[in-house]
């Protein structure tokens, strides 16, 4: 009896489990009003999983451009923070309802899918903006060999974890771009590339991006995920 009571407790034990891990998940289709809402309220990340042609057209501002099609998608979709809202949306509804179901798939715990995308927001005359390319600088690749190496020949350096498709690495671009120029006398400004670095994004645990790593004599001293005031890290350099 006592050995079918445990046993008992633990089978509920482990419902409980995947429920509360399903709980944590959340999924929603909303209107074009309500994403507008969302957007507005500028606390996620706007997501736009359509084809290069069709966002060459004219995307919501602010957005994250990553297309479903790419055979790396799900890859590069678990650059993104999974900690925030996802605010997600394709031509039509569709594409972005099957990038939500991946995203739900892989952990992230808040996503709000555009019913009728685009086509929606159009409908409603909602602004859209053309796709800028020039905002964050195109990084080479880099080795795990080769950026050891910068290391050891600068006593401070600040590495920038980055990819051309994230939008707050664009909203970063220009403060590093200033910052680079005020602290060259004291600190060297690495650009990386996750997506032209796999192993160093690997060796360095890079999960989001932007992420920034500040090495001191080769060592780590100091990391932050997302976003960040220019203020924030020239206090830290």
């Amino acid at each position: 009896m006592a050995m079918k009571v445990r046993n008992a407790n633990l089978v509920a034990v482990a419902i409980l489990n995947i429920t509360t891990a399903f709980a944590e998940i959340k999924i929603e289709g909303v209107s074009v009003t309500e994403f507008q809402a969302l957007v507005i309220q500028n606390n996620g990340i706007i997501l736009d999983v359509r084809t290069p042609d069709e966002v060459a057209q004219g995307h919501i501002a602010g957005a994250s451009i990553l297309n479903i099609y790419d055979e790396d998608f799900e890859r590069k979709l678990n650059l993104m923070q999974k900690d925030k809202p996802v605010y997600v949306y394709c031509r039509s509804g569709g594409r972005s309802s099957r990038a939500a179901q991946i995203m739900g798939k892989n952990g992230f715990s808040e996503v709000y899918n555009l019913e009728g995308g685009m086509g929606a927001w159009n409908r409603a005359n909602l602004p859209t903006v053309k796709p800028d390319t020039e905002s964050v600088k195109k990084a080479p690749g880099v080795s795990l060999v080769d950026f050891k190496k910068q290391l050891r020949n600068n006593d401070h350096v600040l590495a920038d974890f980055q990819t051309e498709w994230c939008a707050p690495c664009k909203q970063m671009a220009p403060i590093i771009d200033e910052l680079e120029d005020e602290v060259s006398d004291r600190a060297r400004i690495l650009r990386i590339d996750v997506d032209a670095s796999p192993e160093l994004a690997k060796a360095y645990s890079i999960e989001g991006v932007p992420v920034f790593i500040l090495f001191e004599n080769g060592k780590e001293t100091w990391r932050h995920s997302g976003v960040i005031s220019k203020e924030a890290l020239e206090a830290k350099l």
